[in-house]
């Protein structure tokens, strides 16, 4: 009986926090809060994320800050060490990352796991955090 009660109460802990839908941030220079302008690099080449973002902002390509943009879908992580979060959990399948640059020094980084493929509203979404953190209005 003990076994089984501890087995349904770790079940659930690993549901609940094998997967947070919560966006990491990290900004690398506290001191830094909002930038003048962004250059738009998106690697590897999206159509889908260049045209989001191009509509949201006006991207100067003289700025010292660079926006690198990057996304993976459909990941199979083939780890034993993760079946038990993929059995119990609703393990990522991909990523959504923004993250800014000066002189190759990060200066800012957003990161999001996904469960589904990136759309319009995930990029939106990821852009606007990013701009209510690093940019002027």
């Amino acid at each position: 009986m003990y076994i089984r009660k501890l087995v349904i109460t770790l079940s659930f802990l690993l549901l609940f926090n094998a997967c947070s839908d919560n966006a990491t941030v990290i900004k690398y220079d506290k001191s830094l809060t909002h930038l003048a302008c962004l250059r738009l690099v998106v690697f590897p080449a999206d159509k889908l994320i260049s045209d989001t973002l191009v509509n949201l902002y006006d991207f100067d390509e003289n700025c010292p800050y660079e926006l690198q943009v990057s996304r993976k879908s459909a990941i199979a992580c083939n780890s034993n060490q993760n079946a038990d979060k993929k059995a119990l959990s609703n393990f990522p399948s991909g990523y959504i990352r923004m993250d800014i640059y000066k002189n190759r020094k990060p200066v800012y980084s957003y990161y999001k796991d996904l469960n589904c493929k990136v759309s319009k509203d995930i990029i939106e979404d990821a852009f606007k955090r990013l701009k209510s953190d690093m940019l002027k209005e």
